[in-house]
């Protein structure tokens, strides 16, 4: 549980804070050549916590599947399942652009960080459940 817990925890900081640089910072002006497809700076502050939760669940999931097949594997084995699950995600990302009009580049900056994102939450969480035991565990 200490584990699990201290990969959670590790995870969820470093998703969300690539997230705030990527989104807030790095694609800022692409996000800004479409204002009309995006909720109002207002309304999407007061549904942030759905952000937050989204990003939990995310998490969650990811080392659900990593301590049920992918443990053995070290942070080798949680890059491959990032990658393995981002494989996914752009085929997520690729269907809503075919019916909503974002600009593709958003899909290819998304699909691109995507990949260095989940393979850093891989080796985050690879490295924790593939560190020893402390003996209080």
């Amino acid at each position: 549980m200490k584990r699990f817990l201290l990969a959670f925890v590790a995870a969820y900081i470093f998703i969300f804070a690539w997230g705030w640089l990527l989104n807030g910072v790095v694609l800022k002006d692409v996000y800004a050549e479409t204002p009309s497809i995006f909720r109002p700076q207002a309304e999407m502050m007061s549904l942030f916590h759905w952000i937050l939760i989204g990003q939990a669940v995310l998490i969650l999931a990811f080392i659900l599947i990593y301590a049920s097949g992918f443990a053995g594997g070290g942070v080798i084995g949680g890059i491959c399942l990032g990658v393995l699950l981002e494989i996914a995600a752009i085929g997520s990302r690729m269907a809503i652009y075919a019916v909503q009009p974002f600009p593709g580049k958003l899909l290819v900056y998304g699909s691109l960080s995507g990949f260095v994102e989940m393979a850093v939450v891989g080796a985050i969480v690879g490295a924790i459940y593939q560190s020893r035991p402390s003996a209080a565990a």
